[in-house]
């Protein structure tokens, strides 16, 4: 036993000691924040080093090590880690190598000067002679976020009830028969939409998300415990839940603005499914930037150069794809004139890019986005822009796009800002719901204070009922609409 226990000793003393020191530690630390932040923004006050482990992604012949450290910083003014255009907690992430759930500290609608923000990051380092030299913020994978509760006021039906009960019961009797038809029609119809959100709330809100360990699934079961309870339901992706919600079987779906305007005009993907005239939008939810991805050793500089290469575009039924295609448009390059249109899931074409069996990677998706970083952990990657005559005719021709620059630090090794453009990711709701669901699912999501990072969500400190509308191409439904004025009076 003590053989056993001295051997255990050792291993765990060399596990901890591999790598650089603190000090190196908390230099490089400091370094990538400030790139990622603005300046003055945040002060590290303490980094504490966790451990180390080698990295078993670490490229034939060369020696890497994972360092995990735990780490706290101070705010020196009120900022909003969910502005859209400006670093935010992309920076933070890129920064300290971390996950979601590795930030805490963040609310919705904004931090005060002294709040404290902890991270438990980490950083990969190789082997260079005697030296140790920074690679990149660790990689990290997607965690299931909680699930939604359930809870609330209580109702006093009994009180309404009788309220009505004395109004018929007090009504004159000259009331006309076709007053009294009126009425009748009233409460059958109140009694049925009782019964149908008796059954929504007892089952749960079905809401068509994505993907497994997508965004969109990630951000809805995010959410705390709330009034009303959601089902998050695994989908192909933001067409198909447009889909699902036109045909019922949901009540509220997550898409891209871009695709929800066409499937409200029967355009595009949904020219043979017709109008959707009444597809109604809760809100706008956060920014979903078109990602132009290759490797970081690829001759590939500007989005030009994509003709006749091989370019993963994302799987049908997913908007991404369609938002691709009309991105490549733009540019006046068709799928034909592609040596190859690779229909290919964002990870599976991650993992084609870096064996090199794709040349580039186009992806709409929010960020930061892990499954990137993590990709990027692996084998070096770059961002290639948008050209500028590009995004401004796509901002004009439609008001689902708007320009968006995604701030240097938002990935590691990204020392410049690169431009693209943008749709924002919404939240559709279809016509079952009651307007009093509307406003309560409303408030739901727009509430000030929630930390959706810590839950699960990079994307949640994006949230922000002033941006409810920016980028929003369909009607917003007016039940959301109060609801959202009214949590903006003071």
């Amino acid at each position: 036993m003590r053989i056993l226990a001295a051997l255990l000793v050792a291993t765990l003393v060399a596990a901890c000691g591999g790598g650089p020191d603190s000090d190196a530690l908390k230099k490089d630390v400091v370094a990538r924040v400030g790139e990622a932040m603005p300046e003055g923004l945040v002060s590290i006050q303490d980094i504490h080093r966790r451990g180390s482990q080698n990295d078993v992604k670490a490229p034939a012949g060369e020696t890497r090590r994972v360092i995990y450290f735990d780490a706290d910083l101070k705010l020196a003014k009120d900022y909003d880690f969910g502005a859209w255009d400006s670093p935010g907690v992309a920076g933070l992430v890129s920064g300290f190598g971390t996950g979601p759930r590795g930030l805490s500290g963040i609310t919705t609608g904004g931090n005060k000067a002294g709040d404290v923000i902890r991270a438990h990051g980490s950083a990969i380092y190789k082997k260079e002679g005697d030296k140790w030299s920074p690679v990149a913020p660790q990689g990290y994978r997607a965690v299931a976020a909680p699930e939604v509760g359930s809870g609330g006021p209580r109702p006093t039906p009994e009180k309404l009830i009788e309220a009505m009960k004395k109004s018929i019961e007090t009504a004159p009797p000259e009331t006309s028969a076709l007053a009294r038809e009126v009425i009748a029609e009233e409460l059958e119809s109140a009694h049925a939409a009782i019964r149908a959100r008796l059954a929504r709330a007892s089952e749960g809100y079905a809401i068509a998300a994505g993907p497994l360990n997508g965004q969109y699934l990630r951000f809805i079961q995010a959410f705390p415990a709330a009034r009303a309870r959601t089902v998050a339901l695994i989908t192909p992706g933001g067409e198909e839940n447009l889909r699902m919600l036109r045909d019922g079987r949901v009540v509220l779906a997550m898409s891209q603005s871009d695709a929800a305007l066409d499937a409200l005009e029967g355009k595009g993907s949904f020219a043979q499914d017709g109008a959707y005239p009444s597809l109604r939008a809760v809100g706008a939810l956060y920014p979903e930037a078109v990602h132009v991805l290759v490797r970081n050793d690829s001759p590939i500089k500007s989005f030009s150069e994509l003709r006749g290469k091989r370019v993963a575009i994302g799987v049908p039924g997913a908007a991404s794809r369609t938002t691709a295609i009309a991105v490549l448009a733009a540019h006046d390059i068709g799928l034909k004139d592609l040596g190859k249109a690779a229909e290919l899931p964002l990870g599976d074409a991650l993992v084609a890019l870096r064996q090199k069996e794709v040349d580039a990677v186009i992806q709409v998706i929010g960020f930061p986005a892990d499954s990137v970083r993590d990709a990027a952990a692996a084998v070096p990657l770059r961002l290639v822009p948008l050209e500028e005559r590009v995004v401004r005719a796509m901002a004009a021709k439609s008001p689902a796009y708007f320009e968006l620059t995604l701030p240097k630090g938002t990935y590691a090794s990204q020392a410049t800002n690169v431009r693209t453009v943008a749709t924002s990711a919404i939240l559709a709701v279809g016509p079952d719901m009651t307007d009093l669901e509307v406003a309560a699912i409303t408030r739901v999501v727009y509430g000030r204070g929630a930390d959706l990072v810590a839950r699960g969500s990079a994307q949640g400190a994006q949230l922000s009922a002033a941006n409810a509308r920016r980028g929003l191409a369909v009607p917003q439904h007016t039940a959301a609409a109060r609801a959202i004025e009214e949590m903006a009076k003071p």
